[in-house]
């Protein structure tokens, strides 16, 4: 089959962030991104409030707005090869099938990457980020109901909207939830939510050294002293963003022998002021 450009872009761009994915808390800034770079502002300081002034006139002062421009990464596929003759003897249109491959792939890339930049690199005021408490269980401790309650507890005192929760669970943080107390566990999912987190499970989340404290590079391999950590933000606090996309192809290549293509996306997935987001990570 011929490759049509369009058609295998529309693909592309036809697939909405599926209900339930965690991607979908954060606000969507795709219609703002120009030559696929965001233009935004840091809000400056809040205004100092009086109580029962009587000092005239009252002070002004002016809201120095940060300017920050974004400009969006660039994902890329590893170019497929669908050669003439498996065209030919398959039962199925195995371009289409190659083009959802590329579609799922960087679906994959675009939750990892956001599940990464939504994570604080250490703690800090604005960035709690928490180590687990429960039992020691092969070689890390187990997450508790008293351990989000302690995350939850970090959040409130920042004043955030706390309707705007989200957390995303580690495999191995939701199982020990369950082996804690399943039937509570099962009593708060009911609605999606523990406490005032609306949770996810994901099982490719950051990792951290458990040495320093600190998060660890984008796709670094885990090593003796790493700790995958589930993570926590505040919805309204980070952001996504989908520029261009394009598909790389050559028809009927001589050497190959079939049609050859590749997807390039221009995607972003940041927190907007590197406040507010958190994690906790099992301890050792």
């Amino acid at each position: 089959m011929p490759i049509e450009k369009e058609l295998w872009v529309d693909i592309i761009k036809e697939q909405p962030i599926q209900e339930g994915d965690f991607l979908n808390e954060s606000e969507d800034l795709s219609a703002l991104v120009d030559n696929n770079t965001l233009h935004l502002a840091e809000a400056g300081v809040e205004p100092e409030v009086f109580i029962d002034n009587d000092t005239y006139p009252v002070g002004i002062v002016q809201r120095e707005d940060v300017p920050k421009d974004i400009l969006l990464h660039t994902l890329d596929t590893k170019n497929t090869v669908v050669r003439n003759i498996e065209q030919m003897q398959a039962a199925y249109d195995k371009m289409q099938s190659v083009t959802r491959g590329h579609v799922n792939a960087l679906t994959r890339k675009r939750r990892a990457m956001a599940a990464y930049n939504w994570c604080p690199l250490q703690n800090g005021e604005f960035t709690p980020v928490l180590v687990t408490t429960g039992e020691a269980v092969n070689g890390r401790r187990r997450l508790t109901f008293d351990d989000l309650d302690l995350l939850e507890a970090k959040f409130k005192a920042m004043e955030v909207d706390m309707t705007q929760l989200c957390l995303v669970l580690t495999t191995e943080h939701e199982a020990d939830l369950k082996s804690e107390n399943r039937k509570l566990y099962k009593e708060y999912m009911r609605d999606g939510k523990i406490g005032n987190f609306k949770v996810f499970s994901y099982p490719h989340l950051p990792l951290f050294d458990t040495t320093t404290g600190k998060k660890q590079a984008f796709g670094s391999a885990k090593g003796e002293n790493s700790a995958m950590a589930s993570i926590a933000w505040i919805r309204t606090e980070v952001m996504r963003a989908t520029g261009t996309v394009d598909v790389f192809h050559r028809e009927k290549d001589p050497e190959a022998r079939g049609d050859i293509l590749g997807y390039q996306q221009r995607f972003s997935a940041l927190p907007l002021r590197n406040k507010y987001i958190g994690a906790i990570y099992s301890g050792k």
